[in-house]
């Protein structure tokens, strides 16, 4: 058997390059689970399509089955989206690089455009000014909830970053409840502007 040389690592190489991946979570609970409810309103749409037909109701039958055929496209491209665009986030001595769920580009935040800096266990929200000169900031919100490894986020975020970060307390279920109800309520509403 022919020997393998170790190569040496060059002496340039510094340690402070290190940097940190964190990469969405694919989780298949959530896809089956979204699957499961865009096939339930799909079974509506057609449930209700022989009924409302016979009544020639056009405009409800355009309404009624547009929400159930919404509902199940918007059920499906959540189930589909971690796998055809997932998030990743990458911290360095550096800074930070996001990629969110809804946008293809990459967002470069380096610390020393850092102003304010907000962290729990769900959420990391950056205020940070991209041009010194100018007074004006922007925010950067990372949802890390469901990133793999996220109890490791705020641990490697507060050792690299200059700024001390304010810690902020994880919502409540209540919150969550009156969060998710408000979206709700928010895409219903804009269901009923645009199909009318």
């Amino acid at each position: 058997m022919v020997g393998v040389e170790k190569q040496e690592q060059p002496e340039a190489f510094n340690s402070d390059e290190s940097q940190h991946n964190f990469v969405e979570n694919q989780d298949p609970i959530l896809t089956i689970t979204c699957l499961i409810v865009a096939a339930a309103y799909l079974g509506l749409a057609k449930y209700c399509f022989t009924p409302l037909f016979m009544v020639k109701n056009w405009r409800l039958l355009i309404n009624v089955e547009g929400f159930f055929i919404l509902f199940a496209l918007l059920a499906l491209s959540i189930a589909v989206r971690p796998f055809l665009s997932p998030s990743s986030l990458q911290i360095s001595r550096r800074g930070i690089k996001y990629q969110g769920p809804y946008w293809p580009r990459r967002k470069t935040v380096n610390w020393d455009q850092v102003i304010r800096l907000y962290l729990s266990n769900e959420f990391v929200v950056i205020l940070y000014r991209p041009d010194p000169k100018r007074k004006r900031s922007w925010p950067l919100w990372i949802p890390t909830f469901y990133m793999g490894e996220r109890e490791k986020v705020v641990r490697i975020v507060r050792e690299y970053s200059p700024v001390e970060p304010v810690m902020m307390s994880n919502l409540s279920l209540t919150t969550w409840i009156i969060v998710v109800l408000f979206f709700f309520l928010i895409l219903i509403w804009l269901l009923e502007v645009v199909l009318k």
